[in-house]
């Protein structure tokens, strides 16, 4: 029968192996978030953090398997470490958690839109089509400029465009959308730390199974 070291250290691998989708999915997610804001603006450069935390989530996979594998304590030291670094990171993401900033970065975001919208149309059509949304503030913004109501603001099933455009205009449809995925990030920041520090404990928990085996071989 396999010995609780073995089993600890295979346990430990599919934690790693778990840790490294993890790691993907918040890089594909981090390089997603990205695109939604412009260059340099405060936001812009908080994505790039979280892109730093999700691949020090992979190399944290990577290490934690390797001295899983190898039953190295010194290898599985450094996971611990990754570990505790991801922690601190996640907690000072939640302590920085600011949803009315969010919402003034997401009205920047589509103020901007709307502005290239007036000099270059089309600009929204994308953004009116995502979130069945029309306008700035709503339909009213165009008849106010004497600007045609686009085919994004209607909504097409089988070819057929509604008659009335949407009610509701992309300022308000966007920051309820994008402060809905905020709330998500918190959460999963919460979750990585319980997920992390379970990786602790079953980290430290072999790294004792395996200075137990080196005493017992020096003996």
């Amino acid at each position: 029968m396999p010995t609780i070291r073995v089993c600890l250290q295979w346990t430990s691998v599919v934690y790693s192996i778990v840790t490294l989708i993890l790691g993907i999915l918040a890089a594909l997610a981090g390089v997603y978030e990205l695109q939604k804001f412009d260059e340099g603006s405060t936001e812009h450069l908080e994505k790039y953090i979280k892109l730093g935390m999700a691949g020090t989530l992979i190399v944290a996979s990577f290490i934690g398997c390797l001295g899983a594998f190898l039953g190295s304590i010194k290898v599985m030291v450094v996971h611990l470490i990754f570990l505790v670094i991801l922690i601190g990171a996640h907690i000072w993401r939640l302590a920085h958690y600011n949803e009315s900033k969010q919402l003034d970065a997401t009205e920047v975001y589509v103020m901007a839109l709307w502005m290239e919208e007036l000099l270059h149309p089309g600009a929204m059509q994308t953004l009116q089509r995502t979130y069945e949304c029309c306008g700035d503030k709503g339909s009213e913004d165009y008849n106010s400029l004497n600007i045609a109501v686009p085919h994004s603001c209607f909504h097409v099933q089988d070819g057929l465009h509604a008659l009335y455009p949407y009610s509701e205009g992309c300022m308000a449809a966007v920051q309820r959308a994008y402060l809905q995925i905020y709330r998500y990030e918190k959460w999963a920041h919460c979750g990585l730390i319980i997920y992390e520090i379970l990786g602790i404990i079953l980290g430290i928990t072999l790294s004792c199974q395996l200075t137990n085996k080196t005493r017992r071989y020096n003996y």
